[in-house]
């Protein structure tokens, strides 16, 4: 999955990278008018689950700044992977804004997350309400008709 985690997708065009956040993929692109916001979730040592960057600066002298609920963003694509298994949550706008992700007219939000895929099995009591709202988001490798729907949104 390193080389193109976004083949599933099927992107008329490449992805666009980003200048920050390349170690975790990140990238712009336009899916059927949609604009998606992509990144790739790293395993950490000591904790269950993946973890991701969300974040922009808006200028090059800016600290950094969660997505926006005013940005040019309809969804956030995260691939996962563990080696075998691979997957993608897809978070639309409006999953973004009610789960505290995007901010909105610029208070609050968040710069980075912990995913949790169907194959994780966290232990802690956030992590598993976590992972609940989070499994309706995720779709399999290979399951385009889930695909769809989830982009369809």
């Amino acid at each position: 999955m390193k080389a193109s985690p976004w083949a599933f997708l099927g992107l008329p065009q490449a992805p666009v990278p980003e200048a920050e956040s390349a170690e975790y993929g990140a990238c712009r692109a336009t899916l059927d008018g949609k604009r998606l916001v992509l990144r790739v979730a790293k395993t950490t040592p000591t904790k269950t689950g993946q973890f991701v960057t969300a974040w922009k600066r808006p200028h090059p002298d800016a600290e950094i700044a969660p997505l926006d609920e005013a940005d040019p963003v309809d969804f956030l694509v995260i691939a996962v992977s563990d080696g075998a298994q691979h997957g993608f949550f897809i978070f639309s706008r409006a999953v973004l804004i009610e789960r505290g992700v995007m901010s909105r007219t610029s208070a609050g939000g968040k710069r980075a997350l912990r995913v949790y895929p169907p194959w994780c099995a966290p232990a802690a009591a956030q992590a598993l309400r976590t992972q609940r709202w989070q499994a309706g988001c995720f779709v399999a490798a290979g399951d385009q008709r889930r695909l769809e729907q989830l982009l369809g949104q």
